[in-house]
């Protein structure tokens, strides 16, 4: 490997705040970089959350030690002890996720990318890569931990790691023992959208990209602000984002970041609750409760790309975005011939779109550009 990982962590690796000079971050708040004597030391720190649920086993923690190529490796003891080594700019990366696709395609450094879920990217050129054969496959996150045999034959330098389930948190150490350093990706356990737009920046810090990804990041950081300006600037209107689960079942957004991008375009959600870093961004709920709250919203994004589709039209009729034809869907710049859906990749970074879509949305004065994530649906039947 051209980087190589301490091996398994220890234990009771220390989690104490590592001293040093920060290196600040707008919003993210499950990893911290700091800088000391010519290296970095990052710390992330996230709970797995089950689908829809609460956080599950112990809270997840992994400190990386960065160095640059050719400088001296600090002593792995201390504070540093159980920490995983990593030599900078990494030049051959595994993922396990979509969204990691879209942070280096952003960095422009797909070429380094040896592994991947599968053939599900949205990027055409990358998606021929894995096709061929070129780039390995290892599975997605959200199914099962990493296929060894394919994540060890593409010697990567680093893999990125979503923490989907308890299934990949206990594959992590049998990776690491293998010399393959691993880099927990806790984008899901951000209570504020820019929080997952940061990791562009984590990511630009381990392979040498680190203007790159601050230009990113400050470019997402004014178009999100200019649309809050705009919003805020025309009347609250009400808004639900609740798609359809089957059965008796709702899943209406609730918490967390979702909830922030409706709340920041200027609407009101009456599921909102208090953000929870412990819980999804959702809860299940039954028909009789999203009635009892949601009939009178303004707007109702209503599904998505993957919703099961609901045609009562007894209890549609009961809604008032539906008789007033304000319905949309989370269904744009997908490409289903090859089971892509770039609002699971892209728009994971770059909330300005999303936030751009919902401002649109919720205030037609403000309807200057196409929807490109959200849009109006056309499913649901009249």
């Amino acid at each position: 490997m051209a980087s190589c990982g301490s091996g398994a962590p220890a234990p009771d690796a220390p989690q104490q705040a590592f001293e040093g000079r920060e290196v600040p971050m707008a919003a993210a708040k499950t990893f911290r970089v700091v800088e000391r004597d010519g290296y970095r030391v990052v710390d992330l720190k996230a709970s797995v959350i089950s689908w829809g649920g609460n956080a599950v086993g112990e809270e997840q923690f992994q400190r990386l030690v960065l160095v640059p190529r050719g400088e001296a490796v600090p002593a792995l003891t201390g504070e540093l002890e159980g920490a995983t080594l990593i030599r900078t700019p990494v030049m051959r990366i595994a993922s396990n996720t979509g969204y990691h696709e879209a942070m280096t395609k952003v960095l422009g450094i797909n070429d380094r990318l040896v592994a991947v879920g599968g053939v599900k990217s949205y990027d055409d050129g990358l998606r021929a890569r894995v096709r061929s054969g070129e780039v390995r496959q290892i599975g997605y996150g959200w199914h099962s931990p990493p296929e060894l045999d394919a994540l060890i034959a593409a010697e990567p330098d680093v893999l990125l790691m979503s923490m989907g389930d308890m299934k990949n948190v206990g594959a992590k150490p049998r990776i690491e023992a293998l010399g393959i350093p691993v880099v927990p990706i806790f984008v899901d356990n951000e209570p504020d959208y820019m929080g997952r737009v940061d990791y562009v920046r984590l990511i630009g810090m381990l392979t040498g990209k680190e203007a790159e990804a601050d230009a990113f990041v400050a470019m997402v950081a004014r178009n999100v602000e200019a649309l809050k300006k705009a919003a805020a600037s025309q009347p609250t209107r009400s808004v639900i984002s609740a798609w359809y689960g089957g059965g008796d079942r709702w899943n209406p957004t609730i918490r967390n970041a979702d909830a922030k991008l409706l709340r920041d375009a200027n609407g009101k959600n009456p599921f909102e609750e208090p953000d929870d870093p412990r819980k999804d961004s959702f809860n299940r709920i039954s028909t009789e409760a999203l009635i009892a709250r949601g009939t009178e919203a303004n707007c109702w994004i209503l599904r998505d790309s993957h919703s099961a589709p609901f045609s009562d039209l007894t209890t549609l009729r009961r809604f008032k975005a539906y008789r007033e034809g304000c319905l949309f869907a989370s269904d744009g710049m997908q490409k289903p011939e090859a089971d892509a859906f770039d609002l699971y990749e892209m728009a994971v970074i770059r909330p300005d779109l999303v936030l751009g879509d919902l401002v649109r949305m919720l205030h037609p004065a403000l309807r200057d550009q196409p929807f490109r994530y959200i849009r109006p649906d056309t499913q649901v039947p009249r």
